[in-house]
């Protein structure tokens, strides 16, 4: 990434389980503004549990989006574009048949993600806009749940579990008791090892219920960023969105009609953390995966970091760092 006048604008396209996403950032010096964000909840995890495969309707949405996409990117002509897809894409039969339309149609390269890459750069973006995060990151998105360890600017572990809603729904609807139960088998065996004082929530469903909180307390400030609550506000919120009919949901401020389907199953995995995990304090992030991504590119370019990485640093490493760099970053 090479600006001019110390600025670089940057686009990452997020090709996720439940929704396509295009974020432009702008950098300048250590500054990240988002210049245009634009979403399409394409849904293309929904028939996983099912099928298998990649929701035909859910190609339909996303191929138009991701050809519009790459439509602005070429205009913009950003000095990166990054582009991922995650569990969805993953795992179906078909993601890579899916992958190679996209890279036709587009020309856009779509990098598919491991389990436990998406719960590091998950991390990451939590830590990139709070460096001082301690505890377990978790990012819920439509087909998977991501854990990591974060904590004196690191991250650490990463592991990946079935727990998005898609993964959880059944043909016959959604049923909170077979949930809870599908949600403690997966939870259990990772409980021990991704427990800690504060869970760091990331992804759609839980900004939605924070919202949700914001609207019942009658928060003054409504920004989810760094927004928390205590173990039991959150249990309590999510209880109640849980027990909710889909109609109520609608009706509810801050509740797209597209989250309707989906948030009572985020309320559902919120509740099993916080009674398999021992959390007392839950905040969440508005920063994910997407600017995991552009702070792992960006962090190749600045030197000394924002971040410790304990990575060695490359002999032969021709970089004019200050004296106080500790040299533990890769060049770029």
């Amino acid at each position: 990434m090479d600006g001019r006048d110390g600025r670089d604008d940057v686009a990452v396209i997020d090709v996720g389980s439940n929704s396509v996403r295009l974020v432009l950032y702008r950098l300048e010096g250590r500054a990240i503004w988002t210049v245009y964000n634009e979403k399409v909840l394409a849904g293309l995890g929904r028939d996983i549990a099912a099928t298998g495969r990649l929701s035909p309707e859910g190609v339909k949405m996303a191929l138009p989006a991701l050809r519009r996409f790459a439509s602005i990117v070429e205009g913009v002509r950003p000095a990166a574009v990054l582009t991922a897809a995650t569990a969805a894409v993953r795992d179906a039969e078909d993601g890579e048949e899916f992958r190679q339309r996209v890279a036709a149609e587009t020309s856009l390269q779509v990098r598919v993600l491991t389990g436990e890459e998406e719960a590091r750069y998950a991390a990451l973006g939590v830590l990139a806009g709070a460096p001082d995060s301690e505890g377990i990151a978790a990012d819920l998105g439509g087909a998977s749940l991501e854990l990591c360890r974060v904590g004196g600017g690191k991250v650490e572990g990463g592991v990946t579990l079935p727990l998005g809603p898609f993964s959880l729904a059944t043909p016959e609807g959604f049923d909170a008791d077979h949930a809870r139960a599908l949600i403690a088998e997966r939870l259990k065996p990772m409980a021990r090892d991704y427990s800690g004082a504060v869970l760091h929530a990331v992804g759609g469903g839980w900004r939605s219920l924070a919202q949700i909180h914001m609207s019942m307390v009658d928060h003054p400030l409504r920004i989810v960023h760094q927004y928390a609550m205590t173990a039991q506000q959150a249990h309590d919120t999510a209880h109640l969105v849980a027990h909710q009919s889909p109609a109520s949901l609608a009706r509810t401020p801050g509740v797209s009609k597209r989250r309707v389907e989906t948030l009572p199953y985020a309320a559902l995995v919120l509740e099993g953390l916080l009674e398999h995990c021992g959390f007392n304090r839950v905040e969440f992030s508005a920063w994910g995966l997407r600017e995991g991504l552009l702070f792992e590119a960006w962090r190749r370019r600045w030197c000394p970091p924002i971040l410790s990485w304990p990575v060695a640093r490359p002999s032969g490493c021709a970089r004019a760092c200050p004296p106080a760099c500790p040299g533990r970053w890769k060049a770029g």
